[in-house]
């Protein structure tokens, strides 16, 4: 499963999407997905220069196929205080599912994340479990249930 329970991070303080980039990119390294977290930034910023990864609802979805991966992975954050984030409903960011894919063969898995996740997060009984989880056992364990994607061995 890409969510792993050591990459769920619930009420974080976090200022802008430059902090969260930079802890997103830091974690990325500390679980051995990619060796520069400067570069894993950078990649992230490479997309949402492209549009916003703001979704609707306070969610959003940072996301980079990379070279600069070795492994996919996904990290949940949930922010005690919503940021900025350009969203397509102008609200602020609460949920943060941040995606790195690895840019070698993973065309397919990169679009399988995403899909399934876009499909999670428009479903109501999905987003009050992100918004209400009171620990990150429980939302780990919810989010094993709804979210399917298997990385490709």
């Amino acid at each position: 499963m890409l969510i792993a329970r050591q990459n769920i991070f619930l009420n974080q303080t976090f200022s802008n999407k430059r902090e969260i980039f930079h802890f997103l990119a830091c974690h990325a390294v500390s679980q051995g997905w990619a060796s520069d977290a400067a570069k894993i930034e950078a990649d992230f910023w490479a997309r949402e220069n492209q549009y916003s990864t703001g979704f609707e609802s306070q969610i959003a979805i940072p996301h980079a196929k990379t070279a600069n991966v070795s492994r996919a992975g996904v990290i949940f954050i949930r922010l005690i205080n919503p940021i900025d984030w350009e969203s397509l409903d102008a609200l602020p960011v609460k949920i943060v599912f941040g995606l790195l894919v690895p840019e070698a063969g993973a065309k397919v898995l990169h679009l399988q994340i995403i899909n399934n996740l876009a499909s999670q997060i428009v479903d109501d009984e999905f987003r009050e479990k992100l918004f209400s989880a009171t620990d990150e056992e429980e939302l780990f364990q919810f989010m094993q249930l709804r979210i399917s994607v298997q990385e490709e061995a």
